[in-house]
């Protein structure tokens, strides 16, 4: 091996150790110097002490060259010691590492074990759940078959009912047939006489409306709407406005007319159509007013009522039925189509009643000065929902003197 020596002993050769240099150098030592001396003892004594001198340094350079030698031989035996070292100590980490190895395999093969027991066991659970199941399937299967044989038992006998009914709904048909050819025969007979009777029929539901509006229109008749009442403060205490009212209404009239008027206040409905009184300038002072309805017990007291009024200053008007309202306003367009503006003449548009039915009467007076002229009387009309059955709807019943003038 490298940094080996070996030397021959008995026949072989082993390895040579470092206390061998020692007694080989010491060897060649001393049969150098037996040598020299054996030479240097037949020389003369200068030429020996010379020759001792000259053995000397020769046997101390020999000395220091194997010292050398040896020293060099120690150094490559160290390195070749502590190569050996770290071989041994690199095979007892691997050792070590192999150790570990083979526990770390020990306890995962005793979770595998342990895993795959309780995975077995886990597995014959299912296995076992499964098997109740395919037991409950199969009794369900043999219940499921049992009805499937009954309803088709059940269908059978459908089937053999259909056929019968079948059967009774081509006789039902054939004389449905023979029916049909006698309707037709009534249907020709009959056909204008159920025309007719939807024509009066339409009619009479037409007359029953038009009865229904003037029926609203003649309520309108018996109420008096005023919207220049002076509550005198800003409210919506609506009993303190109807008391307000109350007493306006007795201050306008006459004393000799203080029974009358109290007479048919008791028997008058105050109603306040605005939510709270609003303020108004007139003549440099501002009044609190609201729209107010004095719904009277019959059209009589209306009038009386409307009549004092008028001469205590106020301005009364009727109150239109919210159905009336777009067909009064279509009635004023009408009339100012024909020349009537509001800025040369006063338009009134009332109700009132001929021959038991029910007109909406239009009169114009010049605001230059004069009298009140009729314009125009129209019917009262359908629902609106039913305006597109009248194209006559603005046209009126009759004109009367005031037609072409008060322009």
């Amino acid at each position: 091996m490298e940094g080996e020596r070996w030397k021959w002993a008995s026949g072989g050769r082993r390895k040579v150790e470092d206390t061998d240099l020692g007694s080989i150098f010491g060897s060649i030592s001393k049969v150098m110097r037996r040598e020299m001396e054996a030479v240097v003892g037949k020389a003369p004594r200068l030429m020996q002490e010379s020759m001792k001198e000259g053995m000397d340094v020769l046997v101390r350079a020999v000395e220091e060259a194997m010292s050398r030698i040896s020293a060099r031989e120690k150094g490559e035996g160290r390195e070749t010691k502590e190569k050996e070292r770290r071989r041994e100590e690199h095979l007892a980490r691997i050792e070590e590492k192999l150790q570990r190895l083979e526990r770390r395999i020990d306890v995962g093969v005793a979770e595998m074990v342990k895993n795959a027991e309780v995975g077995l066991s886990e597995v014959k659970d299912k296995v076992k759940d499964v098997e109740k199941r395919i037991k409950g399937v199969e009794k369900k299967a043999e219940v499921g078959l049992s009805e499937v044989k009954d309803k088709v038992k059940e269908a059978e006998k459908r089937i053999d009912g259909a056929e019968k009914i079948e059967s009774r709904i081509k006789e039902l048909e054939e004389k449905a047939v023979e029916g049909k050819e006698k309707v037709e025969d009534v249907e020709k007979t009959g056909t204008g006489k159920v025309g007719k009777l939807e024509e009066i029929v339409c009619k009479m539901r037409l007359k029953e409306t038009v009865k229904d509006m003037e029926g609203k229109v003649r309520v309108a008749m018996c109420g008096v709407k005023v919207s220049n009442f002076n509550i005198g403060q800003e409210t919506d205490d609506k009993v303190v406005i109807v008391r307000k009212v109350l007493g306006e209404v007795r201050k306008a009239v006459k004393k000799s007319e203080a029974g009358q008027v109290d007479r048919i206040l008791k028997m008058t409905r105050v109603v306040v159509l605005g939510k709270k009184t609003v303020g108004r300038r007139e003549g440099g002072e501002i009044f609190q007013s609201v729209p107010i309805l004095l719904q009277c017990q019959d059209r009589k007291d209306a009038q009386e009522l409307e009549g004092m009024l008028k001469e205590g200053g106020y301005f009364p008007t009727i109150h239109w039925p919210n159905e009336m309202m777009d067909f009064i306003k279509g009635v004023r367009e009408e009339v100012r189509s024909h020349g009537v503006t509001e800025q040369g003449s006063w338009i009134r548009i009332r109700p009132v009643e001929e021959e038991g039915r029910v007109r909406i009467r239009v009169d114009t007076k010049p605001k230059k000065g004069g009298r009140f002229r009729l314009e125009g009387v129209w019917a009262c009309p359908l629902p609106k929902e039913l305006w597109d059955l009248m194209p006559d709807l603005y046209t009126p019943l009759y004109v009367g003197e005031g037609k072409n003038e008060n322009r």
